[in-house]
C-alpha cells in the first residue's frame, strides 16, 4: 500500500468556502477516487496550509485515471479558484511531500 502526503495552500478569505465543498463532495468524484483505487483519503487544514494523506496500490495510475473524469477535473477546476498552490494532475509537481517517518 503506497502512502502520499500532498501539500497546498487556500487562498486568503477562501477558508471557509473550501471547506464548505469538502462537507459535500459530488457523489460523482468520490465514485471516480474509489474507483481509481484510492482507498483513504484524509485532509488536513493549519491556517491555509492544507495537507493530504492518501493511501492506494499505485498513485500516480489513480491520479491518471482521476484526471480523465469530466467531472472530477470540473471539481478540481472548481477547488483550483480557491487555491495558491493546488494539486498537480502532472505528475511532476511539487505539491508531494517526502514521508520522513512511520511508526
Amino acid at each position: 500500500m503506497q502512502q502520499v502526503g500532498l501539500h497546498t495552500r487556500i487562498k486568503p478569505g477562501a477558508e471557509q468556502r473550501y471547506e464548505e465543498y469538502h462537507r459535500a463532495v459530488w457523489p460523482k468524484v468520490l465514485q471516480e477516487i474509489r474507483r481509481a483505487g484510492i482507498t483513504k483519503y484524509v485532509i488536513f487544514r493549519d491556517g491555509l496550509d492544507v495537507f493530504h494523506f492518501i493511501e492506494c496500490e499505485d498513485y500516480d495510475r489513480a491520479v491518471a485515471e482521476i484526471a480523465k473524469d469530466p467531472t472530477s477535473m470540473k471539481w478540481e477546476a472548481e477547488i483550483a479558484a480557491l487555491m495558491e498552490s493546488t494539486h498537480d494532475f502532472s505528475g511532476e509537481g511539487s505539491d508531494r511531500m517526502d514521508k520522513i517517518w512511520e511508526l
